[in-house]
């Protein structure tokens, strides 16, 4: 709020807190929000309707539900802090992030530099050879990142870090289809945030996300084939692989870049993060598509499209079985609600997407859940593992290092 034009949802709970009721099990508690949108030319003082008018993004804590198998939330926070450190170098989980354009860059910049505000600039070009200069700043210590782009390169205070070098960031296309949202303004101008305190307008791009060799070479196939996405960029340049993929009716990229281990500090790497989601939906979702508990479900981003295909991703569900989950809305019917792509980060389907198979033979399991909901229940407020696995039996695919193991003289302990 104090740096970006964005606004609350109109759907917030009330000081960012919901209550979730006590039951016969359990006593009340509450999920904690964190959420905003960003605001746009045409409607700079929100107002549109609930969620927003622009491009969300959401924190929130659901301290009840479970990371069966794998690491806390707290834990995964504690390792994007150390890897990230004073943000002096590049790291490779600076890959995760949500990325926009402005036309003032040169300002956030200044204002995160006089502020204390820890970020990293790094340059890149387009295929002309055409430069681009792009800002990360980590949200509030979260697993939130922000990569702010803007053509062209920036001023420099003597004595300040010069930007690092990277690769291509967005595909092309996106670039050529945003340039004037990416061109450099002076002053004030119909791109700033006008009678505002805060900086330029920023116009959302895609997401990005890290991945390692193993989930790379099984996106397109997830991705392409499975999802109906249009591939819009793949890449190997200095040895750093990107695919990005773009869904039908959507304006903004999902681009995944691959990096050598030893481009993040410490013995946790990207693999391990993938490694340790997809043990934990394995754990509580493997054949309980309709398990509410699964915290990871949070790391997410959601898809809302009138044009991509249901019965391509329901065929692809059927038969390929990715880890996914279904639930029963009385308003909205029954349907897949979430898949997860081989990374481990999970896709939230606004799409009104049908039952999978395995669904389908569990639905009448999900009455009394349906039964709350048309009393205005929360889901998210569930504590009921009665359709979840147990994940007794199985083992993290590829258990992290504790915290308190040891690090080799040149590693950073995370």
């Amino acid at each position: 709020m104090k740096y970006f034009p964005v606004q609350v949802p109109g759907d917030e709970c009330t000081g960012d807190e919901c209550d979730c009721s006590g039951t016969s099990s359990h006593a009340a508690w509450h999920i904690y929000q964190g959420r905003v949108y960003t605001t746009r030319e045409i409607s700079p003082g929100g107002g549109g309707p609930p969620p927003g008018n622009g491009f969300g993004m959401h924190l929130v804590n659901v301290p009840e539900h479970l990371t069966t198998g794998g690491l806390t939330t707290e834990e995964v926070e504690s390792h994007f802090k150390t890897k990230l450190g004073d943000m002096t170098k590049f790291d490779s989980f600076m890959d995760f992030n949500a990325v926009f354009a402005t036309t003032g860059l040169q300002k956030y910049k200044d204002t995160f530099k006089a502020d204390g505000v820890k970020y990293l600039a790094g340059t890149w070009a387009d295929p002309t050879g055409t430069g681009y200069t792009s800002i990360f700043v980590q949200v509030a210590s979260s697993q939130l990142i922000v990569e702010l782009c803007q053509k062209g390169s920036l001023t420099y205070d003597e004595g300040e870090s010069q930007p690092v070098k990277l690769e291509q960031r967005l595909p092309t296309a996106a670039l050529v289809a945003h340039d004037e949202h990416l061109t450099s303004s002076v002053g004030q101008s119909k791109n700033a945030s006008v009678g505002s305190s805060v900086g330029s307008y920023i116009v959302s791009l895609g997401i990005n996300h890290a991945a390692s060799t193993q989930a790379m070479s099984k996106l397109e196939n997830f991705y392409v084939t499975g999802m109906g996405t249009k591939k819009t960029h793949d890449s190997t340049e200095n040895d750093v692989t990107k695919k990005c993929f773009l869904w039908p009716g959507a304006t903004g990229n999902v681009c995944f870049t691959s990096r050598a281990d030893s481009a993040t500090a410490g013995s946790w790497k990207v693999g391990d993060f993938e490694n340790m989601l997809n043990t934990v939906h394995t754990n509580l979702l493997k054949g309980h598509p309709f398990c509410a508990m699964d915290k990871w479900f949070d790391n997410h981003y959601a898809i809302d499209s009138q044009s991509a295909s249901s019965s391509t991703i329901l065929n692809y569900v059927n038969q390929e079985n990715p880890l996914h989950a279904c639930a029963s809305d009385p308003q909205r019917g029954s349907g897949l609600a979430y898949v997860f792509d081989p990374t481990g980060w999970a896709i939230q389907l606004d799409l009104q997407v049908g039952l999978p198979s395995d669904c389908k033979s569990q639905l009448g399991e999900t009455s009394k859940w349906g039964s709350r909901r048309r009393q205005k229940y929360n889901p998210a407020c569930t504590t009921d593992t009665s359709k979840c696995g147990t994940g007794l039996s199985l083992m993290p695919l590829s258990p992290p290092t504790p915290p308190s193991q040891p690090a080799p003289p040149d590693s950073i302990v995370v």
